[in-house]
């Protein structure tokens, strides 16, 4: 028996934010034939857990916040992390006064300022700008944007200073910008900070987590949970993230669409997110299947 801990963006998720039938069909019979499959992402448990019941593949495990929630395959929280509100009080602000866009993951689900779309526009639009075709390009972020924040269904918080009055748990921040160095001043001002820590799924994001969190860890909770052994566990994803999952696992794969420095940490590589790469490495690795 073996386990598959798998992330979702730019992994089972092609490009439109789905999951391809024939990667539904591989991994419904890796599970037909007695191995688990288990949910690694930097997205929230309901939404994790919502998009695959929907798509027929229910895991049997999540490791969802990056690594902050740690969840059964009913969705029953085995464990937990989080920020105390005074931390992300100071983080959002932090980040509110340099107009970022950014969002928090919470035990109640997704919150982000009033003004945080408007930040989100002005990022874009000076992008554009700097674009030969940059109208166009923006139209299309735009309404992918739109599509994933209305499916999230975020939350509005009046103020970050109206954090503590709120009987939640934050889990952890998503800040979108496509200008890197503008999110490496994220970094220069908080990497340092020992009750945090960053990570990053995309070039256009970085994550602000609890110190202790991280994919990782999880995947080592999650197959002591269901009595498989470190070395039969197999991590598949696409960045850095998934890096702490990549050193943890018994057997590591990189997407074919990973950064190239994410690739260099991973045993071997599949195909991209748009060619099916979970659903082949499943199949090579796990079920015997040669190409």
């Amino acid at each position: 028996m073996k386990l598959a801990a798998i992330d979702m963006d730019g992994t089972l998720l092609h490009t439109e934010k789905e999951i391809s039938d024939q990667t539904i069909s591989t991994i419904q019979r890796l599970q037909q034939e007695g191995h688990a499959f288990i949910i690694a992402t930097g997205r929230t448990l309901q939404d994790a857990k919502n998009i695959v019941t929907t798509a027929g593949i229910p895991a049997d495990g999540y490791i969802c916040a990056n690594g902050a929630i740690i969840a059964d395959r009913n969705g029953h929280i085995l464990t937990e992390k989080h920020l105390g509100l005074h931390v992300a009080t100071d983080i959002a602000s932090w980040l509110h006064e340099r107009k970022f866009y950014f969002h928090m993951a919470t035990s109640e689900g997704l919150y982000a300022t009033e003004d945080a779309y408007q930040f989100f526009l002005d990022d874009l639009q000076a992008y554009a700008h700097e674009k030969n075709d940059g109208g166009k390009m923006a139209s299309a972020i735009r309404d992918q944007a739109d599509r994933q924040l209305n499916n999230m269904e975020v939350k509005m918080l009046p103020a970050p200073e109206d954090i503590p009055s709120y009987d939640f748990n934050a889990y952890k921040f998503l800040v979108l910008s496509l200008f890197p160095n503008k999110l490496e001043t994220i970094s220069d001002a908080w990497e340092a900070n020992p009750s945090i820590t960053l990570t990053s799924s995309g070039k256009d994001n970085i994550e602000l987590m609890p110190f202790d969190a991280e994919k990782g860890s999880g995947l080592t909770l999650m197959a002591k949970q269901l009595g498989i052994a470190p070395e039969n566990t197999i991590a598949i994803g696409d960045n850095y993230n998934d890096l702490s999952m990549f050193k943890t696992a018994g057997f590591s794969i990189a997407m074919g669409n990973a950064e190239a420095d994410v690739k260099q940490y991973a045993d071997t590589e599949t195909a991209d997110n748009d060619a099916n790469g979970v659903a082949k490495a499943i199949e090579t690795h796990i079920l015997g299947i040669r190409h």
